[in-house]
């Protein structure tokens, strides 16, 4: 009894938000980057540059380098 009641109270809400959902204007697709990606692919760069130099040091313990 009081599950049915609980579904009777809560079915009319339920259309009540998909018919909300679907009120609303779909987003506008329009999309312009505010920066360029070749910013992204310079600091790409310099990090990959950064990292292969470090790896390239010798390191200070060269006598046990043998």
């Amino acid at each position: 009894m009081r599950l049915s009641r609980t579904i009777a109270l809560l079915a009319p809400l339920s259309l009540a938000t998909v018919a909300f959902a679907q009120a609303e204007p779909p987003p506008d697709p329009n999309f312009t980057p505010a920066t360029s990606p070749i910013v992204g692919y310079m600091i790409v760069a310099i990090l990959f540059g950064v990292i292969v130099a470090v790896s390239l040091m010798p390191s200070k313990r060269s006598h046990t380098d043998l």
